[in-house]
């Protein structure tokens, strides 16, 4: 809380760009605003204890209502917010992959999450403007080069696997794995090397009455030839929240410890 104009006033920050809020209509109608029921609304000045403003990230920020889009610009190598986002690539490394794997259905392994890790860490993919600590998951990728999928594991019905299917390639089949729920993409008898790839783009926020969800494509190319239409996917802002809440009975160890190392 504190005292603007002689009046209470209750502050927050952005979960997207790390400004501070205004929480308006929390006891009575806030002057000005645009609804009866309480919601938060970007602040364009510091709040001593809460957060400090920064313009570029207002400028970029999915949930204010004229946002850019970022492209590849970056925060500065001391920006606050992006030190903040590496440590939680770091803390909360197993729940952004899991956030993955639930949203996509492509298992990332031991090694292949080492891999990813690796390579955000090489592109510092904490300081673009684009990632923000709910969307992690999807920044693993999201600058990375096309990722090969032959060899990967997929949840049986889930978005990608049923997006394959379709797609109805010839030179892949899915074999059974013993990973109870997950087949594996294979070449299919006969073929010889199968170059089959998916790019994750197109990142774009899309407002739920007050929620925000992001919405992402993911393109599957065999050689040169890119599969249309894309695969949309859509990630729940909230997935984090709703998972940092539980007890600590469900973590990965392993993947922590793996964090915890590559990004020491």
């Amino acid at each position: 809380m504190q005292m603007r104009g002689g009046h209470p006033s209750y502050f927050a920050v952005c979960p997207a760009c790390g400004n501070p809020i205004l929480i308006c209509n929390l006891f009575k109608r806030t002057e000005g605003s645009r609804s009866a029921n309480p919601y938060g609304r970007h602040y364009s000045a510091s709040v001593p204890g809460v957060a400090d403003y920064d313009e570029t990230a207002y400028m970029f920020c999915p949930l204010s209502r004229n946002h850019s889009d970022p492209g590849n610009t970056r925060r500065t190598p001391t920006d606050k917010a992006g030190r903040e986002l590496y440590a939680l690539m770091r803390d909360q490394f197993d729940r952004y992959v899991y956030i993955w794997e639930k949203t996509t259905g492509l298992h990332v392994g031991r090694g292949y999450a080492r891999e990813l890790l690796s390579m955000w860490r090489a592109d510092e993919g904490w300081r673009y403007y684009r990632a923000s600590y709910f969307n992690q998951s999807f920044m693993l990728f999201y600058a990375a080069p096309a990722q090969n999928l032959v060899g990967r594991y997929l949840l049986v019905d889930g978005p990608l696997h049923c997006y394959l299917k379709k797609l109805q390639i010839k030179s892949i089949r899915f074999t059974p794995t013993r990973m109870d729920g997950y087949v594996r993409v294979d070449r299919a008898e006969g073929h010889g090397f199968v170059d089959l790839s998916f790019l994750i783009h197109d990142q774009s926020p899309v407002m739920r009455g007050e929620h925000c969800v992001e919405t992402y494509r993911l393109s599957v190319c065999l050689g040169d030839v890119r599969f249309e239409p894309d695969l949309k996917l859509v990630l729940d802002t909230g997935f984090l929240d709703s998972l940092m809440a539980k007890d600590d009975s469900h973590r990965n160890r392993t993947l922590l410890d793996m964090a915890a190392d590559v990004l020491d």
